[in-house]
């Protein structure tokens, strides 16, 4: 499928064989990243590409029910996973491929940074994805700023006041609330996680939409 060039998103999603840490304002990466999934889509709404891959990780290092939530299987890993250094030199070939964010370096030469979307991207995967570049000493092409799926929703319900706000804004609770058909099971793995955050982007655009349609009608 052709894409154009510019205002793509890309959508991630990262899992991790634990909790991390904050020490003096900054996230460490204590526990292994094991996968990242990712989804670019560009101005019109559609899929331009998608990047998963297994990260290769000492299971000394990981916490059991993590990885239990989290769907590992010792042996797909074995198969599949990558050394923590090629799964992120592939990630930032992804993120490259989809950088529409104009830049400039303090030399005054334009760069492009990949515009990076994630729920609850604030918290989680926003400061992770570069406290672990940083950790491999790796350049991540992509903003700092993440524009959060979460953020969006909590807008979105304080806007339409007709809309009956959900028990919470997490995504399996949010995927259910706007119909995106994914199931319990399936969360917790990085590309289901990453798909159902971008259904549900384009679902409370709908939305959004809708409303608009109908206010003009």
């Amino acid at each position: 499928m052709s894409c154009s060039f510019d205002e793509r998103l890309v959508f991630f999603d990262i899992e991790t064989a634990g909790f991390f840490d904050i020490v003096a304002g900054e996230v460490e990466v204590t526990r292994p990243i094991i996968q990242i999934a990712a989804i670019a889509i560009d101005r019109d709404d559609r899929d331009c590409e998608t990047f998963e891959v297994k990260v290769q990780f000492d299971e000394v290092d990981a916490d059991a029910a993590a990885l239990s939530k989290n769907h590992y299987d010792a042996d797909i890993w074995v198969r599949h996973a990558l050394p923590p250094t090629v799964a992120a030199a592939r990630f930032a070939a992804f993120l490259r491929r989809h950088a529409t964010v104009d830049k400039m370096s303090r030399s005054g030469k334009p760069y492009r940074l990949a515009q990076l979307v994630a729920h609850n991207a604030e918290r989680f995967d926003g400061p992770l994805i570069h406290a672990w570049f940083r950790q491999l000493d790796r350049f991540c092409p992509a903003t700092y700023s993440v524009f959060c799926t979460k953020q969006r929703a909590y807008w979105l319900f304080q806007e339409y006041k007709q809309l009956t706000p959900p028990a919470d804004f997490q995504l399996a609770t949010l995927c259910q609330y706007f119909g995106v058909p994914l199931r319990q099971d399936e969360f917790h793995d990085a590309i289901n996680d990453v798909w159902a955050t971008v259904e549900l982007y384009r679902a409370m655009r709908q939305y959004e939409q809708n409303q608009t349609l109908s206010s003009v009608a």
